[in-house]
This record gives C-alpha cells, structure tokens and sequence, in this order.
C-alpha cells in the first residue's frame, strides 16, 4: 500500500511544472557535482535523464528522517543543513549542503532517510529521481564507478567530523572545508561569507555558543584567520591547516 509520502512524492515526479528545461551539461556547476571524465555516450544518457529543480525558502524541509529514498538531490544554489533531534529535542547538525553537493546518500543502504534536511538560507536543489540514476548506472558501468567515488568523496566530511578530533581542531577543519567549497569545490578561497549562523555552526561542532566564540578569538589572536560577524578571512592557510590536524587531510 502506498503511503502519503509515496503519493507525494510521485505526484511531484510527474507534474511537468517541475521539470527542469536544460540538462546537466549546461549548468555551471554541473562539472563539480556529476562524475568526472564521462565518455560523450555516457554525458549524453546522463542529460537524457527527467530530472526536476526545486526552490525552496530558508527554513523549509527538503526531506524528513523516515522519508523513503525516492531521490539524489544535488544543491544547485543556497545552503541546507542535515540535522538530526535527540531524545531531549536539542537539534544536532550533522554536516551543511553547499552547491554542487549531494544530498540522500544516507538513505541508499536502507531506503530511508535518517535525518531531516531543512534549508538554511534560500536554496534550488536538482532532483533526480534514484531509479533512473540505477538504471542508467547499470548500462553504463564506468559511470556507476565514477558516482560511488562521488558519493564516497560526499561523504568524507561527515565522516571526518564525526571522529575524536579537539574542538579546535574541528573549527579549523571546518573552516578549511567551506573556504575549499564556497563557492567553487577544490579552489581556496580566501575571503568567503558563511551562509550559516554561529548558533549552527556551534550545534555542528558540538560546542556551547560562548565556547566557540573563545575558539574562534584564538584563532584570530593566532594570525590564522580574520573574523568580522559571518565573514572570513583566512589569513595563513598553512598555519590554519596544521591546526586541523588530522581532519586537513581530509579536508583537502
């Protein structure tokens, strides 16, 4: 029997309202978050693909945890946040979304969603729906090698994040990451805005708001970065770098 999400979900699959007009090969960030080097035969059954491309406003859901796996979303503009809710209702950020990410890969094992997926700032995600992804995969093997590589490269910072690393070490690292995927992946930046909040960055870090503060004003009294509200300037990447320890070469 299908349930109410199922339904919705398929009635947002087939309204042409949704459809998106241009392929892949015409979006510009389109090189960061498809596999690399595909054969033209490849590209061209990728582009054939009825993918959709959705707007959403800061503070909507994209997912539910417990949602079935209908779809691979890949952040075309804005910022989202996985996040998930202890037992005592205080929320715990699991990582951010920044354009040309993917979002989804957490229910590929089960079929299901285990986090919600909200927006932090306005946001267009591309929808593609998962059974058309297996299907091309399967006639094209060397694409399906290229997205698990892919996938696992999303993956990596979750991973990294969720190690036993200092709190100085994560705030390093996370800043390392977003000044290499804002707004253009493995390219440093070296003055980028922070789409999210300090409060978030804090629930992402797993710190109080006034510890990260502290950690933040050593950085700066350490010369590594320059901080005024939610812009960042990093001021010594290779001293930055060593302060992440271990997660830099993650990171990077």
């Amino acid at each position: 029997m299908s349930t109410r999400q199922d339904k919705i979900a398929e009635a947002v699959l087939q309204d042409a309202n949704w459809v998106s007009t241009h392929g892949c090969d015409q979006c510009p960030i389109g090189q960061y978050c498809l596999p690399l080097d595909l054969a033209p035969a490849q590209a061209a059954a990728l582009n054939k693909i009825r993918y959709l491309s959705r707007a959403l406003e800061a503070g909507q859901s994209l997912v539910h945890s417990g949602d079935r796996l209908q779809a691979i979303y890949a952040v075309r503009a804005g910022c989202l946040k996985s996040v998930r809710v202890d037992e005592e209702g205080n929320e715990q950020i699991i990582d951010f979304h920044l354009p040309s990410e993917l979002i989804g890969l957490d229910a590929i094992y089960s079929g299901i969603h285990t986090a919600d997926v909200v927006t932090v700032t306005m946001a267009k995600v591309c929808i593609f729906p998962y059974q058309a992804l297996l299907s091309l995969a399967s006639r094209h093997p060397d694409l399906m090698q290229g997205w698990l590589r892919l996938f696992s490269k999303n993956l990596l910072g979750q991973y990294a994040h969720g190690v036993d690393n200092t709190a100085d070490q994560r705030l390093a690292g996370f800043l390392l990451r977003i000044a290499l995927r804002l707004p253009q992946r493995g390219e440093l930046n070296e003055r980028f805005l922070l789409p999210m909040s300090r409060i978030e960055i804090a629930r992402h870090l797993r710190v109080a708001n006034g510890t990260l503060s502290r950690m933040i004003a050593r950085l700066q009294a350490q010369g590594m970065v320059r901080v005024d509200d939610r812009m960042v300037e990093i001021l010594d990447f290779d001293k930055l770098k060593r302060a992440a320890g271990a997660l830099a070469s993650v990171t990077l």
